[in-house]
């Protein structure tokens, strides 16, 4: 039901009916309730709504999960739009709608306290530029004169021993070692604050409490430290401000930190963060560390939504702010003296900087500088300060030497899972295999990246099942890589019977997939097939993984994709491997060994007949329908075995690998029915849809106790020669 903004209001918020209209955001439910006149605040999983600018910054909000929201507003609104011909009008339908008036930016004349961050000293030493890569993709810490120093003792044993490397680095706190929280305050109002009380608390409990009997002036700061006595395990701390004075915001008064997170450093212009100070930030508050601060906490929320058979409890991995460095100039070498050492090492855990545009070099400050809306793209570029890859580097648009035999489209890949922050920006949490990696390392420096590419189980096959999931014996297999080159002067090796090849390895990954195979083997009696362990530079890492042969080789990110080409009957199937799947099987206990099924359209040996003559059309012009036509098979008199009893139709989009769309029925139909019509919107598998929009179609025949023929694919009728 649609509804007055007035009247949902009242009705959501338990306001009294008012016919008041003001400027501000619109959020739209699944419910068909529209909430108009708002403040949106996106954190993610979740979006926190503030019913009126008066509530703005305190925290009486009203928290709706993402998945109440609505995918898109069902009536659009206006806004003008910049084109190269000037301003236009334009409809749109984001769900929110955010929109901002002049009401948002005022600034009332009050002070704003905030806590910035909390820091910590001792601080623990990084490794962040310290792990270099061979080229064989193997990493060792080095880089400073002591690191390079032990290495050299070391020789390539350096590899497999990187505890020996570190032995003498300050890594973790002892039980029982002081460390100082030094909470910092900020003052983000226009006019100096008034003394206040605050308190400490670990883990939830006053631990000391205090009073600042100074005023604190506009974008001044004052500190407090607290000496807190170490304890193993997963303990927080709190700094919190305690005061009646009228404020413009009350939600930065308190900041929860993890203790055991790892700390980053945040490094800035001033400049950009006295403009940041003049308008109103999508948090609520004018101010550029209470956005920026607050995007570590949607990170650390997402960690805790990242729920997985292999994560129950999410990730236990946290992050928090440590350091904020002021610079009047951002470059490598103000950036680099901030963040290292003399010794060469960077005593964090990540960092971020905010690069100056050239206008900004020369002294320009001028135009917007506060983001209406979240910044997705920071909590992605944080975690690969965690030694996070990007997942995006799996996708694959195909190359014109792997191509679908029945159009010449490259075969392509899409990441099988990409609805995650470290494939795509965007509202949603971490990826399982993100969570195995943070969740194995939360205790361990960072400066390692992708290591856990590594995690693969001992032994690997694959079972090669058709239509009926029996398995396809003397299935010929053919497997390609992508970042690979088989080398043409090397001797073929042989694993178990598999044959497998060595590559170039040039330290360049960034190839497309081989032309050549870098496996090659056959099937036994039940469709499987043993993947070799193909020799490696073996390498273990400060995070406890290990590198040893596997089936990917001298695995890295680049490197992580494998084409599969299973050919029986003279019918050729193409499918994807990717490393992350391995990886997953370890983190699920599958350590010792892993079996891939990979379903092909082939029919069993007791199959019925398939269909004949199968082809498709577009019903009309507009293309929305689809007719499938077959023929019965010609089947022997009275073999059961033969006698169809229905149809099945199916239905493939795109050109991917059949794992990674594969086939899906659209319709199953009586044995004297022999055309169908597919709606194209209707009957589809909501799935991503990406690089091409191949439509395919194909029918088998069912037969007794439902076992099915081979998979026909459908010729398309080409309408000007029917």
């Amino acid at each position: 039901m649609r509804t007055s903004a007035t009247l949902i209001f009242a009705v959501v918020f338990g306001l009294p009916f008012c016919a008041s209209v003001a400027s501000g955001d619109v959020l739209e439910l699944k419910d068909g309730t529209v909430l108009e006149n708002c403040y949106v605040r996106d954190e993610g999983t979740r979006l926190l709504v503030w019913e009126s600018m008066d509530k703005v910054g305190t925290p009486d909000y009203t928290i709706f999960p993402r998945s109440e929201l609505a995918p898109r507003l069902t009536e659009g609104r206006k806004v003008m739009r910049k084109t190269k011909d000037g301003e236009v009008e334009r409809v749109v339908h984001h769900n929110p709608f955010i929109r901002r008036g002049e009401e948002w930016h005022a600034k009332p004349q009050l002070p704003d306290l905030s806590v910035t961050f909390i820091e910590m000293n001792p601080k623990l030493a990084g490794l962040h530029g310290n792990v270099r890569y061979n080229k064989f993709g193997a990493p060792n810490i080095g880089g400073t004169p002591a690191l390079d120093k032990i290495g050299a003792e070391l020789g390539d044993t350096k590899y497999l021993y990187p505890e020996k490397i570190v032995k003498d680095l300050k890594l973790k706190y002892n039980s029982g070692e002081t460390v100082t929280l030094t909470a910092h305050v900020k003052n983000f109002g226009f006019v100096d604050s008034k003394p206040f009380d605050f308190r400490w608390l670990i883990d939830g409990s006053e631990v000391e409490k205090g009073s600042c009997r100074q005023t604190i002036s506009e974008l001044g700061e004052s500190t407090f430290e607290y000496k807190y006595a170490w304890k193993e395990g997963r303990h927080t701390v709190t700094f919190e401000i305690i005061t009646d004075q009228e404020e413009i915001t009350k939600i930065n008064n308190k900041a929860t930190d993890p203790l055991w997170g790892w700390g980053f450093i945040y490094m800035v212009n001033r400049k950009r963060v006295e403009m940041w100070h003049r308008q109103r930030t999508a948090y609520g508050t004018f101010s550029w560390e209470d956005y920026y601060r607050w995007h570590l906490d949607i990170m650390n929320r997402f960690f805790e939504a990242s729920v997985f058979p292999s994560s129950p409890d999410g990730i236990i991995a946290r992050v928090r702010l440590d350091r904020i460095v002021y610079l009047d100039e951002v470059s490598v070498e103000t950036t680099k003296a901030a963040r290292k050492s003399e010794d060469g090492l960077g005593y964090d855990q990540g960092a971020w900087t905010w690069q100056d545009s050239k206008e900004e070099k020369r002294g320009i400050w001028e135009g917007k500088y506060t983001q209406r809306v979240t910044e997705w793209s920071l909590p992605h570029e944080l975690g690969h300060q965690l030694g996070l890859a990007d997942y995006y580097v799996i996708d694959y648009p195909g190359n014109e030497n792997h191509v679908w035999p029945d159009n010449g489209l490259k075969i392509c890949h899409f990441q099988n899972h990409p609805i995650a922050m470290m494939h795509w920006h965007g509202p949603q949490p971490f990826s399982e295999a993100t969570a195995m990696y943070l969740n194995m390392t939360w205790d361990k420096p960072r400066g390692h990246y992708a290591d856990y590419y590594f995690a693969i189980p001992d032994e690997n096959f694959l079972r090669i099942v058709d239509i009926n999931g029996r398995g396809v014996p003397e299935a010929n297999i053919e497997i390609y890589q992508r970042g690979a080159e088989v080398d043409p002067k090397a001797k073929a090796r042989v694993d178990h019977g598999v044959t497998w090849y060595p590559l170039i390895e040039d330290g360049n990954f960034n190839k497309p997939v081989s032309d050549d195979p870098v496996i090659v083997g056959t099937t036994d009696d039940e469709g499987i097939i043993r993947l070799p362990n193909r020799e490696v530079w073996e390498v273990k890492t400060l995070n406890g993984y290990h590198r040893k042969p596997n089936p990917f080789g001298n695995v890295k990110w680049s490197r992580a994709l494998m084409l599969v080409k299973v050919t029986k009957y003279d019918r050729p199937t193409w499918f994807w491997l990717e490393t992350v799947d391995f990886n997953l099987a370890w983190a699920r206990g599958q350590k010792d060994k892993y079996t891939t099924v990979l379903e092909t359209p082939y029919g069993s040996v007791d199959s019925p007949r398939p269909p004949l003559n199968v082809k498709w059309e577009y019903t009309d012009k507009t293309k929305k329908r689809v007719r499938v036509t077959w023929d019965k098979a010609k089947v022997r008199e009275q073999i059961y075995l033969e006698r169809p009893v229905a149809y099945r139709v199916y239905r493939r989009f795109g050109d991917m690998g059949l794992n990674d769309r594969p086939w899906f029925p659209v319709a199953t139909v009586n044995a004297s029915t022999f055309d169908f019509i597919v709606d194209l919107d209707l009957m589809q598998v909501n799935d991503i849809a990406w690089y091409t929009r191949t439509n395919r179609f194909a029918v088998s025949t069912v037969g007794e106790l439902g076992i099915e023929s081979e998979m026909v694919q459908a010729a398309q009728i080409d309408a000007e020669t029917k």
